[in-house]
């Protein structure tokens, strides 16, 4: 059952004029560590593709991630050995490495979207397929929901550096990236850009603190 609180306690504040509210990553991480039987319903509704799962929830299912035990940005064998199989084309590999990924961390990006072309490729169900795309989607237009990109005040806020990717390319459909620059101070990386339709500003910031906090950068 849902709990009508889950957006207060997630969302520290919201922008009624511009719909942009501010997450609170320490109220997630008490959720995931203290209720975690409330956090593992909420994930399962995330993978039942539930039509009534609301952003918030998506929210908590992405972002709880970084607070589990076998979080491990940059390093997991799985996620390496997926973008081995990628490049080389290799669509049953890249599934069969890409569901081994969806056991323990379901909100992996590379995951999904290799899912997305392997199972197309491979001939799977259309409604596995858009079981993938259904989650992939949640999750990029979560992202750009909780932040406007535009400022270090209102980054998009991703746990792996990979999402930042998935982001640019097939959220904000941006066509040409010219630099990147980590600021240390706010642990958001800038990323330079030519503007496109849906994002008409040539910065876009990212909040990498989740994944700077785990890797010790």
């Amino acid at each position: 059952m849902y709990r009508l609180i889950t957006t207060s306690v997630l969302c520290i504040m919201a922008f009624i004029a511009n719909a942009q509210v501010l997450l609170d990553f320490a109220t997630i991480e008490d959720i995931v560590r203290n209720e975690p039987g409330y956090f593992k319903e909420i994930v399962e509704i995330y993978r039942n593709d539930d039509p009534m799962i609301r952003t918030d929830d998506v929210a908590l299912v992405y972002y709880g991630q970084a607070f589990l035990p076998q979080y491990n940005p940059g390093n997991d064998d799985n996620e390496k050995a997926l973008k081995r199989f990628h490049n080389e084309g290799n669509h049953a590999e890249a599934y069969n490495t890409a569901k081994r990924i969806m056991e323990y961390n379901p909100v992996s990006l590379n995951a999904l979207f290799n899912l997305i072309i392997a199972s197309k490729e491979l001939g799977k169900s259309e409604a596995e397929t858009n079981s993938y795309v259904t989650k992939y989607r949640s999750i990029l237009e979560m992202i750009t929901a909780y932040g406007k990109g535009n400022t270090s005040d209102s980054p998009f806020k991703v746990i792996a550096l990979d999402d930042q990717n998935y982001v640019l390319f097939h959220e904000l459909d941006i066509e040409e990236e010219i630099s990147r620059q980590l600021d240390t101070e706010t642990l958001c990386n800038i990323i330079v850009v030519e503007p496109s339709r849906r994002f008409q500003f040539r910065r876009v910031y990212f909040d990498l603190s989740l994944f700077l906090k785990h890797t010790g950068r």
